[in-house]
């Protein structure tokens, strides 16, 4: 059977709104992208590692009750987990303040074996990491080699600016390797400096990108394919939090591309009407996050697509 993995860090998230905690949640990119699928009944693996504390059994409890499976999810004893702080500014968008896992241990992922037409979702800062890069290009290439599809979503954050002369090739590479490429103007503006779309394809013009797709919050989603250039307008919202927004976006991608059996080959031979349904699907699940403090699409939200 076909599956979908998820390839990230394991965060919990503590929510402050005017400098005070309001809420907590499990999350990091990937997770949150995995819960998303979960709740909707698909095959998601989420691959990555935690410590084994309170947080940990919290983020290992979280995903099982959301039918996440975690075979390949690590836990290193004596440690502490990953926590991140998003505060909310006047609209509701987050700013962040990580604080990273403490461990003795070496760093270390539990790759699966790939198939064809199998999902593989990855980004964020476990994309860029030096200490999980190696294992985790040989196990991109080799699900390329499978005819796996590949979804990179940079996600880079400012407090990784610092990293940027180093990481700037990781990142290259990771558009090299993905089938899709999804990120915001936010991203690509401190990644390339390019803060329009006509930018961003010129800037990655020699990454020969398969397909990319730039979004602008309520300022649309641009996207190209085949050396098409197109724009799609979103959903007009007032929202409440806008974390998790992103990750849950780029679950629109995939349960589209899961439910109607898109393989790799079709893929790229995708018309500009199944490009847009696609991306209306993501857009309706980024603005069912927007409308709560959750980083994934409600259970509601999940019954009532599942029944459609």
């Amino acid at each position: 059977m076909r599956k979908i993995y998820t390839v990230g860090e394991a965060i919990y998230d503590i929510i402050f709104v005017n400098n005070k905690p309001v809420d907590a949640k499990v999350g990091g990119a990937m997770i949150n992208s995995s819960v998303s699928l979960g709740r909707l009944g698909l095959p998601i693996n989420y691959i990555g590692d935690t410590a084994k504390d309170a947080v940990g059994e919290i983020m290992r409890s979280f995903l099982i009750d959301n039918n996440v499976n975690i075979d390949h999810f690590a836990f290193y004893p004596d440690s502490k987990s990953r926590l991140a702080l998003a505060f909310l500014d006047d609209i509701n968008s987050p700013k962040y303040s990580f604080y990273k896992i403490n461990t003795p241990q070496k760093v270390r992922l539990d790759f699966p074996e790939i198939n064809k037409d199998d999902i593989i979702l990855f980004g964020s800062f476990y994309g860029i990491k030096a200490e999980v890069r190696g294992a985790l290009v040989d196990f991109l290439l080799e699900a390329k080699r499978k005819d796996a599809i590949i979804l990179y979503d940079p996600n880079f954050r400012p407090n990784h600016k610092s990293l940027l002369s180093t990481v700037l090739p990781f990142i290259e590479d990771n558009i090299r390797i993905a089938d899709l490429v999804k990120a915001s103007n936010e991203d690509f503006d401190l990644i390339f400096g390019s803060n329009t779309f006509d930018e961003v394809l010129e800037r990655v013009d020699n990454l020969r990108p398969k397909s990319l797709i730039y979004t602008r919050n309520e300022n649309g989603i641009d996207w190209t394919h085949k050396g098409q250039m197109k724009h799609f307008d979103v959903q007009k919202l007032e929202p409440v939090s806008a974390v998790g927004a992103g990750d849950t976006f780029n679950a629109g991608l995939i349960y589209y591309i899961y439910k109607n059996n898109i393989s790799k080959d079709q893929l790229k031979t995708m018309g500009e009407e199944q490009w847009h349904e696609m991306l209306a699907t993501a857009d309706s699940f980024a603005a069912n996050v927007c409308m709560s403090t959750d980083n994934y699409i409600s259970e509601e939200f999940a019954k009532s697509i599942i029944e459609g």
